[in-house]
């Protein structure tokens, strides 16, 4: 048997949804690798659409807290949205 790869799979439940990391698969190329993500991830769950990525493909940050945790004390750049009081006329 050949070397196999691991491929991470990406679903999409619906037109227009992101796509989701569900899982991965092992395989000796990408066309079976998609065989196997139908199968494994397609087969009883909602799905119109699939990615397969080769794991040693994807591009990965290293982890730097200085960098990553900078932005959890920016509370003023999240935005909750603006509540209108119970007297607001609309």
């Amino acid at each position: 048997m050949g070397y196999l790869r691991i491929y991470e799979v990406f679903r999409q439940k619906a037109p227009g949804d992101a796509h989701v990391h569900v899982g991965e698969v092992e395989a000796p190329d990408a066309e079976a690798a998609m065989v196997l993500a139908k199968e494994h991830f397609a087969r009883r769950e909602v799905c119109c659409s699939l990615w397969v990525a080769d794991r040693s493909q994807v591009l990965r940050s290293q982890w730097e807290p200085e960098v990553f945790d900078a932005g959890r004390a920016k509370a003023y750049r999240r935005s909750g949205g603006l509540r209108a009081s119970s007297g607001a006329q609309t």
